[in-house]
């Protein structure tokens, strides 16, 4: 990075103010430039098309039906959660709303699954509702199976591969998932790498096999690529394995929402991917090939990865404070076995990933959607596991996209008590990243102006006390053990600790 300069700045007013009677030339000067003049006249004309259709469309359901209640069908909120869900409706009348509630679970549970939105209008909700004669039990979706022909194919292809390796992003979404690929793994002795934008727990961090969570050192060697639902495992095209059969096992491996997705698959392997991941195990068991010397070779670079680990872990414990490397390691030594981690973080996250000793599947989950679902994420995984710990690891500019004073409501009246553990560095540290990461020589790194990046944050541990709960603040890396045990006995005591 080029040192910052302490050449001044020239003012404001040196630069950026028109000449006098210029505003009208610098104000409409994008006109000169061909293609903007297309793009402007072109997205007018778009706009304008579609303000005519949303007109026209009210205008004839309430010409045809005389009901304003109708004019729901084509507008309403569902239209604006059109392009957030997987199905949007709305419920129309008192006579329909059971059925239409049923839909939009079913729905949901459909592959590829995913949220769906039903807007149920004060109109409908005033009318008198007479349940059904029958209530029905929804059956579970049906899991689809990959044909057995498929199976045998890729199994074939595993068997005959010299250096082959398997990447995940979410195959540990269920428990069935995470232990099924433990098995194909050591059958056949595949080291298993999870994707940088993992999301949830896929394999055991402490197994042998474990290979860590960067996939490139490995490709130019593999000759098989056993890819299960990964989304991304490589950008941009071109650090794609060079000689390696891809093989894609998923339930939905293309991704229709997704901009840009680039798989490079050979072979895929579609249907419910614990299922075919068992079908897989059970072809290759009965014909286990010697993989001895390929099992001895990758424990051994695990024991060098964990070396590593181990190194970094030293140093920041000598650096004199409390390093995310040091607090990601304590949380391991202070918390238990069961303990469920949610990682909303950005700048700390590979560290989560290497350092947070999380055990066992449903252990670690990435919410990898966007900031300011972490409290919400948590609270709701400690309502589907009440008996086990729930921690949330989050950033300090993290925690300010949450809404952090409803979610500390809703824990206290709910009795859901979370451990919330803020990773403060005083700032928006990814926005300094991504500057200089796409302007190194910009001139925020010329004068060291990196705007938006201080973050004026509360003292967040004189928040949790406003609900009944505790909270710590930690300046001290030789009280860093105390606090964090003071703040789980908190929770376990029925109270949400910061």
């Amino acid at each position: 990075m080029t040192p910052p300069s302490t050449a001044p700045i020239p003012p404001p007013s040196e630069t950026l103010a028109p000449p006098a009677g210029a505003w009208h030339r610098r104000t409409f000067a994008s006109f000169a430039f061909p293609n903007y003049r297309w793009f402007f006249f072109g997205q007018g004309t778009s706009v304008v098309g579609m303000w005519m259709r949303d007109a026209a469309q009210g205008w004839l359901v309430y010409d045809l039906t005389g009901s304003y209640a109708a004019l729901g069908i084509v507008g309403g909120p569902q239209k604006f959660m059109e392009p957030f869900v997987k199905w949007a409706s709305q419920a129309t009348s008192p006579a329909t709303l059971h059925e239409m509630v049923m839909r939009a679970g079913e729905l949901a549970q459909r592959l590829p699954k995913g949220p769906t939105y039903l807007n149920v209008p004060i109109e409908t909700m005033l009318h008198e509702w007479n349940p059904p004669g029958k209530l029905r039990k929804v059956p579970l979706a049906p899991k689809p199976c990959a044909r057995a022909s498929d199976v045998e194919k890729v199994a074939a292809l595993l068997m005959a591969a010299r250096n082959p390796v398997i990447t995940t992003e979410t195959c540990g979404r269920e428990p069935e998932g995470f232990e099924a690929l433990v098995e194909l793994a050591e059958i056949l002795s595949i080291p298993v790498v999870e994707g940088a934008e993992a999301s949830v727990t896929n394999f055991p961090k402490n197994h042998p096999l474990h290979q860590g969570f960067d996939i490139k050192p490995m490709l130019a060697e593999a000759d098989l690529v056993l890819m299960v639902r990964n989304r991304v495992p490589w950008y941009p095209p071109n650090k794609g394995p060079r000689d390696a059969t891809v093989i894609v096992v998923d339930e939905n491996p293309l991704k229709t929402h997704m901009v840009y997705q680039n798989l490079q698959a050979d072979v895929y392997l579609e249907g419910d991917v614990p299922s075919s991941l068992k079908m897989l195990a059970e072809a290759v068991r009965t014909s286990r090939p010697d993989t001895d010397e390929r099992r001895a070779r990758w424990a051994a670079a695990h024991a060098r990865i964990e070396a590593d680990y181990r190194t970094a872990e030293e140093n920041a414990r000598r650096s004199g404070a409390i390093h995310p490397i040091n607090l990601s390691t304590t949380l391991g030594e202070v918390l238990p076995n069961n303990a469920i981690y949610v990682d909303d973080t950005i700048l700390h996250q590979p560290y989560l990933q290497r350092f947070v000793r999380n055990q066992g599947p449903m252990s670690y989950f990435r919410v990898s959607t966007g900031l300011g679902q972490g409290l919400g994420v948590s609270l709701g995984i400690k309502l589907a596991r009440p008996d086990r710990p729930v921690v949330l690891l989050v950033g300090d500019g993290s925690l300010l996209y949450n809404p952090i004073i409803p979610s500390l409501g809703l824990a206290k009246k709910a009795h859901l008590p979370i451990m919330i553990v803020v990773y403060n560095n005083n700032g928006y540290r990814s926005m300094t990243k991504n500057q200089l990461l796409y302007y190194p020589d910009g001139v925020g790194a010329q004068h060291g102006l990196f705007f938006g990046e201080t973050a004026d944050a509360p003292e967040f541990d004189q928040l949790a006390r406003l609900f009944g709960g505790v909270g710590i603040r930690v300046t001290d890396p030789a009280r860093l053990t105390s606090a964090l045990q003071e703040g789980y006995a908190a929770v376990q005591n029925g109270k949400t600790a910061i």
